[in-house]
């Protein structure tokens, strides 16, 4: 737990421009303990050493309070590590499948395929190693009508045809 001098002289040093492992040594803290100080008050981000902030008094971030989906409050006291926007995961998986456009998707993320069974040109993100555009052709490839398709047999039918005709000759 950091004391009201310690947290005042992080930001001082932080607005001089210090990293946080530099102020951290500085101080015998936690280098986690600084930069969760500094992000509580937006002082993020590479700012260089002798590089000064340009405004001298950080404000306190807003925490959000309410919901993005169903406006209730959220519960706090209960939560750990980052702060929620949702209240349950319900309403958080519910407003990321109604707000698709506001994924931050990155271009050198898709990936151009040929797919395996049906020869589609498809397009998937974020897996580089896909081999079929859907579940149906990928299912249809490993157990349905590919084998009509090709005459593949797995090892197991070769084998029984193979010993029914090995007891006909006896």
């Amino acid at each position: 737990m950091l004391t009201k001098e310690q947290k005042e002289e992080i930001l001082k040093l932080r607005k001089k421009g210090y990293g946080y492992k530099s102020i951290a040594s500085i101080l015998k803290v936690k280098r986690d303990d600084v930069r969760d100080l500094c992000k509580k008050y937006g002082l993020t981000g590479y700012l260089g050493y002798g590089e000064s902030l340009k405004n001298d008094v950080p404000k306190k971030k807003e925490i959000q309070k309410q919901c993005l989906y169903c406006g209730e409050e959220i519960n706090t006291k209960m939560r750990r590590g980052r702060k929620s926007k949702f209240c349950s995961d319900k309403c958080r998986r519910t407003w990321w499948n109604e707000n698709q456009d506001k994924k931050d998707r990155r271009d050198t993320a898709w990936y151009s395929f040929v797919c395996k069974y049906c020869g589609k040109d498809f397009k998937a993100y974020g897996n580089k190693n896909r081999k079929f555009c859907s579940r149906k052709c990928a299912r249809d490839y490993r157990y349905g009508s590919y084998r009509e398709k090709t005459g593949y047999e797995t090892r197991l039918e070769k084998n029984s045809k193979s010993n029914d005709g090995a007891h006909l000759d006896e």
